[in-house]
């Protein structure tokens, strides 16, 4: 057989050969690998030379063996009857049941025992990765103690043509047996540097023996990454008719990219100095005058060199504005390929990043990433098959600037699959910037200071850790501490707090907790002293409840014609509702319509979760909270008087009775600490929003032994940790292996948040229906750039909902699978789109009798 191919086009039937594929594959995966300069991870010398020590060789070959196993006569015959179906009309069979990983896997662990102990390490190193570049890495060991990849090696079942299959793929690329040994011998080299020196530590250095064992998993992680995403770069271009050589980016063409942004930045912050100039209000001149002189200072913080630092601005300080300046000026100084924000929320994703297109303009090259919209689940795998897997359309974060969540940035380095790790070497060489750093989960302290560290003593990346309430990473817990934060971008934190004080929180929590009846007396009892109120509680559900309670208010009012004063006040009050069950174009509608009503001083009630806590940028001119972690209750107050527009504005905090928080140990702790803090306020008359007062709740919180307790991510009741799977274990106890990591048990583990989460994508509006009957009529013919295109509509229609509200849902037939897209979709019938999102009982009003 001499027509090798890779895949086919479905919509064409057009056939790409395998060569080329291959070819490509390790053209691109070159080319990542190169990105990393060793010179910033070792000594000159360790390097005994100057000249620039990369990833390139050892990345072109595992580019190169990474489909060895696409020469096999059955896989062949398989992908030839595929295409031959396809022609005919005929349902494809979808799974070739050939392992063709484990080819290229076989020929370079082979090859490695040539070269004693180094090479064999680097030998297994890169047979894992070609044998697992679809599905995710493996343990190292099984729960019988066998290693799964040596068990495939060794399998001679998989192999039976190896020798044939050896024949056909130097034959078919023109290369020699030789020419793959002399890329393996520098590959020794690389890996010697980037993995061998960190993995024994350097511990005299640091002191971290800990970390340093830490380090392999997310070393081997970076190239299986740089792997999987060439791979499927490559397939996706071939799908899609696009040139993959679009996708390399020169260093010139980014440089210029950051000048003419920095350009246009500096232009709209100087109209804005104008206006400001020209105000008449006092108070908002005092405000602006102070965010500028911050942005100010992050300019110039700009030129400092790459590392991690803290930026600490109080609510309402511009840090939005301020830190994207440092990250424009920054980049352009030190070269840095992207920018990419990370935020605690998707809600606030679509805000911030409104604000940097106006600035930037509308076709600059920004990306929102809120969730994956394709569910990477075995059962989607199972239905489409490798071939057709729509792993190839996620978001690869390639663009110069990217707005997403702390979620999708902890699932590039832990999660499950390939999905999310396909992205993680774009990480390298950019500027991250965290805003809201204090909503780091406790129990991924350890993974999130871990991959920080990666990254700057790796990557050459820089770091911002953005808030009003900072907490000290660096200060945890030795062995998983942030290593070597540099400091503040800015000076005279604490003066900058003073100047810009425009709020005050009282204390009114009662003996006994409050009822939503109660709750619902105590808000009007505020609203009728101003015109908007912001309330905030813990639960999705207490916000529906308290929602529903207040428009029965209105009801009644409205119902028994009521024309006292409360009365005038509840029929004129506008109630607004913002919780997770909406969809991003839903909370996006919601918060449009309260942004205009607040601007025209209409009377407004908004109930919220947290959701509008970070980063939103909204002015209350009252807020009442619901008792909760410290940091929390201090960023519902930066939503009130946020411009100055008052004297001064009051945030309430109350004990309003939400259920248990068995499962949200993170409040539960934080309303501990918070009294702590409240009484220690009121006793020494100190002024809670200071940051030293957010110091001791910190310190308080952190050391609590239910939370220190969890910083490594504990599972099996606590007897071991994530963190601990992914350390490198040094005994040789079991298989005889160079990396005992258990690499699919730990990411099987993961979840950022606790509750399973699924995605779905609703009905919201006519845009959102008619999204769903577009996705309904995909058919395996519809070509893979009208499926791309569809999936990113589809973002603004997607929803994370718990594994109790998917089931409910689903066992109710709200809920469907389109498998030719990898998608879920909600029913019409189980989505409210006036007000409350997800339904967990269908509308009968919906329903055609």
């Amino acid at each position: 057989m001499n027509d090798y191919i890779a895949r086919f086009r479905v919509n064409d039937f057009e056939k790409q050969e395998l060569k080329e594929h291959i070819r490509e594959v390790q053209k691109l995966a070159a080319a990542m690998g190169k990105r990393v300069d060793l010179r910033r991870t070792v000594s000159s010398k360790e390097l005994h030379s100057d000249k620039k020590v990369t990833l390139e060789s050892t990345l072109s070959l595992v580019g190169l063996l990474h489909d060895f196993g696409k020469y096999s006569i059955k896989f062949q015959r398989f992908i030839h009857e595929e295409w031959r179906r396809a022609k005919e009309g005929i349902e494809s069979k979808r799974q070739s049941g050939i392992d063709h990983g484990v080819y290229g896997a076989k020929y370079i662990y082979d090859l490695s025992g040539k070269y004693g102990p180094n090479g064999r390490r680097v030998g297994e190193l890169l047979a894992d990765v070609i044998c697992y570049h679809h599905g995710g890495l493996p343990d190292a060991e099984d729960f019988n103690g066998d290693s799964p990849l040596l068990m495939r090696l060794q399998d001679e079942n998989r192999l039976t043509d190896y020798e044939q299959v050896k024949v056909a793929f130097f034959k078919d690329l023109q290369i020699t047996e030789q020419e793959i040994e002399q890329l393996f011998k520098k590959s020794i080299e690389e890996i010697k540097l980037l993995i061998l020196k960190s993995s024994t530590g350097n511990e005299a250095k640091n002191k971290r023996k800990n970390d340093a064992n830490f380090m392999p998993n997310l070393f081997i992680k970076l190239i299986y990454s740089m792997l999987i995403d060439a791979d499927r770069l490559s397939s996706m271009c071939y799908e899609t008719g696009e040139d993959f050589a679009s996708y390399e980016k020169a260093q010139d063409e980014i440089q210029m990219t950051w000048k003419a942004y920095k350009q246009k930045f500096e232009e709209y912050l100087s109209g804005l100095q104008k206006k400001s100039e020209a105000l008449e209000d006092t108070g908002k001149k005092r405000v602006n005058a102070i965010r500028q002189r911050i942005s100010d200072e992050c300019f110039e913080a700009g030129r400092k060199e790459s590392g991690i630092y803290t930026l600490t601005v109080p609510t309402g300080g511009g840090k939005t504005l301020s830190s994207m300046r440092y990250a424009l000026e920054h980049s352009e100084r030190t070269n840095k390929e992207r920018i990419i924000f990370v935020l605690p929320y998707t809600t606030i994703i679509e805000q911030n990043a409104k604000v940097i297109r106006e600035v930037l303009g509308g076709n600059c090259d920004l990306l929102e990433h809120h969730s994956n919209v394709t569910e990477d689940d075995k059962r989607m795998l199972d239905s489409l098959g490798e071939e057709r897997d729509y792993r190839l359309l996620t978001e690869r974060w390639e663009n110069r600037i990217v707005f997403t969540t702390m979620v999708q940035f902890l699932n590039t380095f832990y999660g499950k699959g390939t999905r999310d790790m396909r992205r993680m070497h774009h990480l390298l060489n950019a500027v991250i910037i965290f805003d809201e750093i204090q909503t780091v989960p406790v129990k991924c302290m350890a993974l999130f200071n871990g991959a920080i560290n990666f990254l700057n003593r790796m990557g050459n990346t820089s770091t911002i850790l953005c808030t009003a309430t900072q907490p000290d990473f660096s200060n945890i817990s030795k062995d998983i501490s942030l290593e070597n934060v540099k400091g503040e971008l800015i000076h005279a934190v604490e003066g900058n707090f003073t100047q810009l004080k425009r709020v005050e929180i009282k204390n009114c929590c009662a003996m006994k907790p409050y009822t939503i009846e109660n709750a619902a007396t105590f808000i009007w009892e505020k609203k009728a002293q101003v015109n908007s109120l912001l309330v905030v509680v813990n639960k999705i559900k207490t916000a529906k409840d308290l929602f529903r309670y207040l428009q029965k208010d209105k009801e009644n009012v409205e119902t028994q014609n009521i024309e006292n004063v409360k009365g005038v006040l509840v029929q004129d009050t506008r109630l607004f509702l913002l919780t997770g069950d909406q969809c991003p174009e839903h909370k996006k509608d919601v918060l449009d319509e309260l942004l205009k009503a607040l601007k025209k001083g209409e009377q407004v009630i908004c109930i919220s979760t947290s959701l509008i806590e970070a980063g939103v940028d909204i002015s209350f001119q009252a807020a009442i909270r619901n008792m909760t972690k410290l940091d929390s209750i201090v960023q519902t107050a930066g939503r009130v008087n946020r411009n100055g527009e008052r004297n001064m504005g009051y945030c309430y905090v109350i004990n309003l009775e939400e259920g248990s928080y068995e499962h949200m140990s993170e409040i539960r702790l934080g309303q501990k600490w918070s009294n702590v803090i409240f009484y220690k306020a009121e006793q020494e008359k100190k002024d809670i929003l200071l940051p030293e007062l957010m110091k001791e709740y910190f310190d308080d919180y952190y050391n609590d032994n239910e939370c220190s307790g969890n910083f490594k991510y504990p599972i099996d009741g606590g007897r071991r940790s994530i963190y601990e799977l992914l350390t490198l274990k040094r005994n040789q106890t079991g298989p005889k292996l160079n990396w005992k990591i258990q690499f699919k048990r730990a990411a099987e583990n993961f979840k950022v948040i606790d509750e399973d989460m699924t995605t779905v994508l609703v009905p919201y509006l006519e845009e959102g229906q008619g999204l769903m009957r577009q996705i309904e009529d995909v058919t395996v013919y519809t070509s893979m750039a009208e499926r791309k295109e569809l999936l990113e509509k589809a973002k603004k229609y997607s929803l994370n909902i718990n594994r109790y509200k998917f089931r409910q849902i689903y066992d109710a037939g709200g809920i469907t699978f389109k498998e030719d897209m990898g998608v879920y979709l909600l029913n019409y019938a189980f989505y409210d789109e006036k007000e409350m999102g997800i339904l967990l009982e269908a509308d009968s009003d919906k329903y055609i009798m």
